[in-house]
């Protein structure tokens, strides 16, 4: 799409790796001007070396996402650096709790929730009044969020409570002229659907190779695993829409009914 975000300001939460990374470096390559956050802030300053080389400016700063005082700062420097916020990206997200309910800890549970929808709660609360005509918030979901399933209960409950934040979002701002949209990448080479630590030097063609012949399990077999910068493509094409464009709405690049 070349710089279709020339001119652009967007915030992109849990920038370090993955999803989050891709997202920052397309949208810098589009033209925009990014400030990005997450809780190393020593993946960030790579980002932030990155998306600099490409000839725009960037915020990178560490924070808990779901910290009302850290995020506040945060919010609050970027809109002292830029002015404003055209795009929103909530992307940062938590998956604590992996097993049955009965042998769930309440601390992970409740962190799971806290991460994955107070976060975007409160940057989009505290960014709302920066942004323009025709900004755009996208929130980064999960079939999981569409779908009971089993196990994992926490990160069940917060997509699905993701999904009804961003609809509620999409019906309040349109008279403002912001579109709020979903998108759900489908299994993603990241640490996180391969469960392992991120700071394990795992790379993200390892986790490709890893699902090369077959996907996750409890998916079918013609689901296949996304490289993070395809996510990114997606991002930057949402992201691209004139005023008028689609709200509400989901995109996705699963290959199985959600």
């Amino acid at each position: 799409m070349g710089k279709s975000l020339t001119g652009k300001v967007a915030v992109i939460t849990g920038a370090g790796r993955g999803i989050g990374r891709a997202i920052a470096l397309a949208f810098a390559e589009a033209g925009a001007d990014v400030a990005i956050c997450a809780r190393s802030s020593g993946a960030l300053d790579e980002v932030k070396e990155q998306v600099e080389a490409k000839g725009q400016a960037c915020l990178a700063q560490a924070l808990d996402i779901s910290g009302p005082e850290e995020v506040g700062r945060f919010c609050n420097d970027v809109i002292a650096q830029f002015g404003k916020v055209d795009i929103l990206v909530n992307n940062a997200g938590a998956y604590q709790d992996r097993g049955a309910f009965v042998q769930s800890q309440p601390e992970e549970w409740w962190r799971t929730i806290e991460v994955n929808i107070r976060g975007p709660y409160l940057m989009t609360r505290h960014l709302i009044s920066a942004m323009p005509e025709g900004a755009k918030i996208i929130n980064m979901n999960s079939g999981k969020g569409y779908s009971a399933g089993q196990n994992s209960s926490s990160y069940h409950v917060s997509k699905a409570a993701l999904k009804m934040f961003t609809e509620a979002l999409a019906n309040e701002l349109w008279q403002q002229k912001i579109d709020v949209n979903t998108i759900i990448p489908g299994p993603t080479a990241t640490t996180t659907l391969s469960q392992q630590d991120p700071n394990s030097g795992v790379t993200t063609e390892n986790i490709l190779d890893k699902f090369t012949n077959e996907p996750p399990a409890g998916l079918p077999a013609w689901e296949r695993v996304k490289h993070p910068d395809e996510v990114a493509v997606l991002a930057l094409q949402v992201a691209s829409y004139p005023i008028g464009g689609p709200t509400g709405q989901v995109f996705s690049l699963a290959r199985r009914p959600l």
